[in-house]
């Protein structure tokens, strides 16, 4: 775009920003020269409308009254409503130029008829901060037309559309208007930059720590949208989003904990627990036999000889660290650890259970000579545990 142009374009943007302006939009039949765009703060939309017409020789066109806040470009379209397409089309031309607005547009009764994303960025979520990011409408409630004004509607209105406004240099004045619109632009763009790079950082976090080579990439392309950032490179940001969310699509599956270890493991406290149930059986027989009425009475309301369960010697805590195995056998990467530290605490109460419980003892050191043995095979199997899942 003619620098002179692009700098009465920003000036007016600027005067936007402080007041009600009136604009036209026409896009160009040939895809080699620029749009018009036309805003003035005093002109007609209609007088506006015939000057981008003729500019570029394409019907398409619409015109109103524009408002400007922040990144929000609010236009009340006079005419028949724009389609999306043409609404697109401004969009895009204002791109081209570095002007990036979320544009509203309402129709001549003030109703809503499209809408970019406008909500507050610093309350997306980091998800919705990189959908809207390359998202360029939330709503569309119309078909519209293409054309604002025919031609031979803006001869019949009867409007005195002629421009005889002399030309007043203002080249000063836009300078210094076009300056601060740029200023205004870049600190818009670092904040919606730095938005899309802390949402970035946030999606990277959550999926590092499965694959040291897949971690890797993803630092580099995260130091890549880093640089881009800091360069207020708008399109290299755009092009590293798009392929760190590629990159993020295609991690690797976590690795799972070999099931055979777990059933190596639950096996090897079963051995030790059918041992131990099987030698407070043989004492519990031998207590029946005896000859004394008192140990009859003992082995009669005396312990059960199985481990398992709330009622048993171990007091449901054999239970538990053989669940918590198979939760953490289970459990995905990213939770693992939390499922390790839970099972480390089943084990160390079991193991505390069986070095304070006066009844184990009793059994293991019983009078009749019978061989008991609970708390040393089945620590031995726990600190085998212990070592599998510190690994």
């Amino acid at each position: 775009m003619d620098a002179k142009v692009l700098q009465q374009l920003k000036a007016g943007i600027q005067k936007a920003r402080k007041q009600e302006v009136y604009f036209a939009y026409s896009p160009n039949k040939n895809p080699k020269e620029d749009d018009a765009l036309i805003i003035h703060p005093r002109k007609k939309p209609k007088m506006l409308l015939i000057a981008v017409k003729k500019e570029t020789q394409n019907p398409k066109s619409m015109c109103g009254a524009m408002t400007i806040k922040s990144k929000d470009m609010t236009i009340e379209c006079v005419g028949k409503p724009p389609t999306l397409g043409l609404i697109k089309m401004m969009r895009k031309f204002l791109i081209s130029q570095k002007l990036n607005f979320k544009i509203h547009v309402l129709d001549e009764e003030g109703n809503t008829i499209h809408s970019d994303n406008a909500e507050e960025e610093g309350a997306e979520s980091p998800d919705h901060v990189l959908h809207t990011f390359s998202s360029e409408t939330d709503e569309v409630s119309h078909t519209g037309s293409d054309e604002a004004f025919t031609d031979e509607e803006l001869a019949a209105s009867g409007e005195n559309l002629e421009d005889t406004e002399e030309d007043v240099d203002t080249s000063a004045e836009d300078a210094a208007a076009a300056a601060a619109e740029d200023a205004t632009q870049e600190e818009n763009l670092r904040d919606k930059l730095a938005s899309i790079l802390a949402a970035v950082t946030h999606k990277v976090e959550k999926v590092l720590g499965k694959d040291d080579e897949y971690d890797a990439a993803l630092q580099q392309q995260l130091s890549i949208i880093e640089n881009a950032v800091t360069a207020l490179d708008d399109k290299g940001t755009q092009a590293g989003v798009k392929a760190i969310l590629e990159l993020i699509a295609q991690q690797p599956s976590a690795p799972k904990v070999d099931q055979k270890e777990v059933a190596a493991a639950i096996k090897k406290l079963t051995i030790q627990r059918v041992a131990a149930e099987s030698s407070i059986s043989s004492l519990m027989s031998n207590l029946k036999k005896h000859q004394d009425a008192r140990m009859r009475l003992i082995a009669e309301k005396g312990p059960s000889a199985t481990l398992l369960g709330n009622t048993s010697i171990l007091k449901g805590n054999l239970d538990l660290v053989l669940k918590d195995l198979k939760s953490w056998g289970t459990a995905p990467a990213d939770k693992r650890p939390a499922f390790a530290k839970k099972l480390s605490v089943s084990i160390a109460t079991l193991n505390s259970q069986m070095e304070s419980d006066n009844l184990i003892d009793l059994l293991e050191k019983n009078p009749l000579g019978v061989s008991v043995s609970i708390k040393e095979p089945i620590a031995a199997a726990l600190k085998d545990l212990e070592q599998t899942i510190s690994v």
